[in-house]
């Protein structure tokens, strides 16, 4: 059964002892976060402040910090996430019109009493811009074809009834809001805070401008999302959501986002973002605020993302070959930069195919390294072996300058742009490959130390 709202999935975690609940004053300004990271750096519980300093709301942060929740929101073992979660995406549902009044609504507040400030939004790092809203999904109708696009961009306050939104050019939001721009009117955009977590992961898809994450979101739960229109926009938004900040762009009005330590593990710099100016802000009686930690890698920005990400790249590499194996998205990738395929190789120069179409795709590769079937593409050092083994730099490297790349890269020569490195570390076709070939010995599954250790007395 999908998880109905991010309560029921919350109290599902405290139950198993996957969440802790803290009860004490937590300051926004760093506390939180610093917190957050402790937990998230070895994979420990979600976090649940029940008294935030300054706000009447909750806070739930760490919410996705380890990969067996990201698993246990969509009923699969990560590791077959990784393997599947194409499959898992292309399953789509429409979303469904919800009866009767919708919990995101309990609370309605407009005009003079709306303050995004009185949420408990986050300082992350000590260069930051500000506080920022990292765990919103920014949801927005195409004005052409009024298909809905949900994603997740970060948010800093300009004042009571104003956020940027930091949705760089390329990405589908920032089409949306151009495209209503070039029609002379704002760009309606509804902040999801505290969705269901089958929407907040589907946020995270690497589909096509024009699908519907809310129809990947219900294919993910195998049961269709519950929407209702806001209050003050033209948007459709999760029926069960916690919050719900409700907005509209301003034409022509772009203000400074940043510095802010984004998924890379490094500050991105000050940037022209658009803004929105807030027209609503409904809630559910006693609503969590949710915030999303990311930074260095690990965090939970990761875990949300590696599925899809390793999804769009295992769909890329397969447009080149048949042949492939097995895809990692690495985590000192930060789950985007770095690709590691495994696959049959039937002709010389096929690896090369494969790598220079990961680079060009639009997850924002860096570099692609491409092994044998016999490695193991999640194991680093097997896969560092195969390049020491079967790669030499003046035949197996190649490096393409300056491509666009849509990634927060502080070494990129000038914005979202990167110099890009594939290396084919596969071993040579024919009777040549015999000598890349690992040493074996013959019947050693026949033979066993358990035995001998066990008379011993020695641990295993």
């Amino acid at each position: 059964m999908p998880w109905p709202d991010l309560r029921t999935f919350l109290a599902a975690l405290e139950a198993d002892r996957d969440l802790l609940r803290i009860d004490e004053p937590i300051d926004p300004r760093y506390e939180a976060v610093a917190l957050t990271r402790r937990s998230s750096d070895v994979e420990g519980p979600a976090l649940l402040f029940t008294q935030m300093k300054g706000s009447e709301y909750g806070c739930v942060s760490g919410l996705f910090g380890a990969s067996r929740r990201v698993a246990r929101a969509l009923g699969h073992d990560y590791p077959y996430l990784l393997r599947h979660f194409a499959e898992l995406e292309a399953r789509r549902l429409e979303p469904v019109t919800a009866t009767g009044p919708a919990p995101c609504q309990e609370v309605v507040r407009q005009g003079a009493d709306v303050d995004v400030r009185t949420l408990p939004i986050l300082h992350h790092y000590e260069l930051d811009a500000g506080p920022y809203v990292t765990a919103g999904l920014q949801v927005a109708r195409d004005p052409g074809t009024g298909t809905h696009n949900v994603s997740i961009h970060r948010m800093l306050p300009l004042g009571a009834r104003e956020l940027t939104v930091f949705a760089p050019p390329g990405r589908h939001l920032r089409t949306i809001i151009d495209r209503t721009h070039e029609q002379g009117r704002g760009a309606d955009i509804a902040v999801v805070i505290g969705a269901e977590p089958a929407t907040q992961i589907a946020s995270q898809a690497r589909v096509p401008y024009g699908v519907d994450e809310y129809e990947v979101a219900g294919g993910l739960r195998d049961e269709p999302v519950e929407l209702v229109r806001g209050v003050t926009v033209d948007v459709m938004v999760p029926a069960t959501a916690e919050i719900v900040v409700e907005g509209r762009t301003v034409p022509g009005r772009l203000e400074p986002d940043g510095p802010f330590g984004e998924y890379p593990g490094t500050y991105s710099a000050a940037k022209p973002a658009p803004v929105m100016q807030v027209t609503a802000i409904t809630s559910r009686r006693g609503a969590l605020y949710q915030n999303t930690l990311t930074g260095v890698p690990m965090t939970e920005n990761h875990w949300m993302m590696q599925p899809s990400a390793t999804a769009m790249a295992y769909r890329e590499a397969l447009r080149i070959t048949p042949e492939i194996h097995r895809v990692h998205v690495t985590p000192g990738g930060t789950a985007r930069h770095h690709i590691v395929v495994s696959m049959t190789k039937r002709h010389p120069s096929e690896p090369r195919n494969v790598m220079l179409a990961l680079l060009a795709a639009p997850l924002g590769a860096k570099l692609v390294t491409v092994v044998d079937a016999d490695i193991d593409v999640e194991d680093p050092v097997d896969v560092e072996w195969a390049v020491n083994t079967r790669m030499q730099p003046d035949r197996d490297v190649v490096i393409v300058p300056d491509l666009y790349s849509p990634t927060l890269d502080p070494s990129a020569p000038h914005p979202r742009a990167s110099a890009k490195m594939g290396v084919d570390a596969t071993a040579p076709l024919g009777q040549e490959r015999l000598m890349y070939e690992r040493p074996r010995i013959p019947g050693f599954d026949k033979w066993s130390l358990d035995g001998y250790l066990d008379r011993a007395g020695l641990t295993r």
